[in-house]
């Protein structure tokens, strides 16, 4: 990351144009099919390295210890996730240009990233909730799912758009609402509030492979998660007092300096380097920033 020459701008999935949204399906089928793995080579492709560790840190039999969700550590280690697969899809597509865009979970005009030329729609309720229009369609062949919870499951992506009643999209009064939490960690703080009814209710209101540990087959986690961490920016900005990332308000923070987990110790590491949670507390240091 740090060899970056230009700052990476991230921006609204609405202002891509039609261009830039065929350049980023594209460079993500490549991650899919033709870039290997690095943690399961031969069974699976770079794409479901990322389904892997974030599958991972949700638990079971090769959980990452510690475990990055309902805890301080959920920003700083979805940051470095996120930030690595837009460098790997830099990589599939050998072009530098390309970033990853959020989605601010709006679903009107060109506020839907649901569109056929882009994230593609609702599962079939025929078909076992697989997406069937878009470039993730199982039926295009060039998006089959390898990594689930269990050892097994459908090959094809699975959406069930709003079907959980109790748990619609986070409104624009929600995030304002998150956004003045304060401190960092606390009960009633800005990670608390926000992981649960910004991060967790879109997990549930998408469905499908988003309802489960593996949601990172989805492509739509990456832009959801690409919100949360531009939000995560501006609630930093908007409290210029409160610390950007605590454990603890009543003594100096012991977890600055340790060491995020992306791999259990029987598997590789998913990539060089390591990343301490002091080092993600910039994005200009990481090479990006939010438009």
């Amino acid at each position: 990351m740090e060899n970056l020459l230009n700052m990476d701008i991230r921006r609204n999935h609405r202002d891509l144009s039609t261009e830039q949204k065929a350049t980023l399906i594209k460079a993500i089928w490549t991650l899919k099919n033709h870039l290997p793995s690095i943690l399961k080579l031969g069974e699976q492709k770079r794409y479901d390295d990322f389904v892997q560790i974030h599958r991972n840190a949700m638990g079971g039999p090769n959980a990452l210890v510690p475990n990055p969700h309902g805890g301080p550590l959920f920003y700083p280690w979805h940051r470095i996730l996120i930030r690595h697969f837009e460098l790997a899809l830099k990589e599939a597509a050998q072009n530098p240009d390309i970033t990853l865009p959020y989605w601010d979970w709006q679903l009107t005009g060109r506020h839907n990233p649901f569109t056929p030329d882009f994230m593609g729609g609702d599962g079939d309720s025929l078909q076992n909730q697989r997406v069937t229009t878009g470039p993730f369609a199982h039926s295009n062949g060039m998006f089959p799912v390898r990594v689930w919870d269990s050892a097994s499951g459908d090959e094809g992506l699975r959406r069930n758009l709003g079907a959980e009643h109790d748990r619609a999209l986070p409104r624009p009064e929600d995030v304002i609402f998150a956004l003045a939490r304060t401190p960092y960690w606390a009960e009633a703080g800005w990670e608390n509030v926000s992981e649960d009814t910004l991060h967790n209710r879109v997990h549930a209101w998408v469905g499908g492979n988003m309802g489960g540990a593996s949601s990172s087959n989805d492509p739509i986690f990456f832009l959801h998660h690409c919100y949360l961490d531009n939000l995560w920016e501006q609630w930093r900005k908007q409290h210029p007092l409160s610390e950007p990332f605590q454990s603890r308000a009543d003594a100096p923070d012991e977890m600055l300096g340790s060491r995020l987990v992306f791999n259990p110790p029987n598997e590789p590491e998913p990539w060089p380097g390591t990343w301490t949670v002091e080092q993600t507390l910039s994005t200009e240091a990481l090479g990006y920033r939010y438009e």
